[in-house]
């Protein structure tokens, strides 16, 4: 990880396919302070990710900020078509990415990357953790694409086309 001012804000579907394939260590390696705001980190209850968030965080490159002001979390949580007074996961992480100078948010959950982006909010995935690996040369593109396939067995759900397509960028970075 680099100490640069990007905000890394990291969903707990990430976390739980990357942790699932033995890969959440490439998160370590983003640009940017990696972020994993408390409720988020609340969500993941089950190892392998739960043990992989409690390593990243014991190693100190993963934050799990607690609060976020409440106006904040209100507009994000309106912004996911929610009025309720819950603030689940989703809307912390996305007020985190409301209030961050310069934000980017990792998540596969596709509502909530039509909303990051409808917002202008820097959105990647699981799939360009692994393609920015490559690029830093953290993981071989071979790995990569094992990886790849091992997350969408371990429930990521990604189309046919996707995965043709993140195989492609695997290729490219590794160029």
């Amino acid at each position: 990880m680099t100490g640069g001012e990007r905000t890394v804000l990291v969903d707990a579907s990430v976390l739980i396919t990357l942790a699932d394939t033995g890969s959440a260590a490439l998160l370590a390696g983003l640009d940017g302070s990696v972020v994993v705001p408390d409720p988020v980190r609340r969500e993941v209850t089950s190892d392998p990710a739960a043990k992989a968030l409690s390593d990243a965080i014991d190693d100190g490159w993963v934050t799990c900020p607690q609060s976020v002001s409440t106006a904040a979390v209100e507009e994000a949580a309106s912004h996911l078509g929610r009025s309720d007074g819950d603030p689940r996961g989703d809307a912390v992480l996305l007020a985190h990415a409301l209030v961050a100078a310069d934000p980017v948010v990792v998540t596969d959950d596709k509502p909530r990357r039509q909303t990051c982006k409808a917002l202008s909010i820097p959105v990647a995935g699981s799939i360009g953790v692994l393609v920015r690996a490559v690029e830093r040369g953290d993981i071989e593109p071979d790995d990569a694409t094992e990886t790849l396939y091992a997350m969408d067995e371990v429930g990521a759900r990604f189309s046919a086309s996707l995965v043709r397509k993140a195989e492609r960028l695997i290729d490219d970075a590794a160029d």
